[in-house]
């Protein structure tokens, strides 16, 4: 009788032994579920903010680069108006060097040189009157590509910021589900130590 009640002991021993590393087991296992899952999802907005980090910068890198191009042609035709000027000066100027070996009257010298005044205005108007529309157009161009950078900031940071304000509850929930599963597994457990006590 002494026996039975030592092997009774023994077996008891032996079962309590089983379910507490099944329990250590499962709970462990419960938590690295929920702990990858967390994982996971911090994972998945890292690489969301560097993929929206990675637009900012390939929007303002592009916007940079026409701003750039749009100065270089700017410098190239100031380049070629200076050019330009410089050789219809040396023409006028061969000119007058060869009128000059003709005589002339002072009033048709006055004459000419008026004219050149003239002619120098009216081609200065005429040429700003050209420019505007260019210098328009790379004024208009300049404030969307402005306005593209701002509203591609705000609305990447009005995304961060609605993220950020759900990530409190996102985090709740997680939380409760975690604790939830764990309640489940204790009950579990619970139960099956219950009908194995019974048998």
């Amino acid at each position: 009788m002494a026996q039975k009640k030592s092997e009774t002991v023994l077996a008891a021993d032996e079962k309590m032994i089983p379910t507490a590393e099944e329990s250590i087991a499962v709970g462990s296992f419960v938590s690295t579920f929920w702990d990858q899952y967390e994982q996971s999802r911090e994972r998945r907005e890292q690489l969301r903010e560097n993929r929206e980090d990675a637009y900012i910068n390939a929007v303002k890198e592009v916007i940079k680069f026409n701003k750039q191009y749009r100065n270089s042609i700017a410098k190239l035709y100031e380049q070629t108006k200076k050019t330009n000027k410089d050789m219809v000066s040396e023409l006028v100027h061969q000119i007058n060097a060869g009128k000059d070996e003709i005589i002339a009257e002072d009033i048709h010298s006055n004459d000419r040189d008026e004219l050149k005044n003239q002619l120098k205005e009216v081609s200065g108007q005429l040429e700003k009157l050209a420019l505007t529309p260019i210098r328009s157009i790379f004024h208009i161009v300049d404030q969307l590509e402005d306005n593209f950078e701002k509203n591609a900031e705000s609305s990447v940071a009005y995304s961060r910021d609605r993220r950020n304000a759900w990530l409190a509850v996102r985090k709740e929930y997680v939380k409760k589900a975690r604790n939830a599963h764990l309640n489940l597994v204790d009950r579990g457990k619970n139960s099956f130590k219950e009908l194995v006590k019974t048998q």
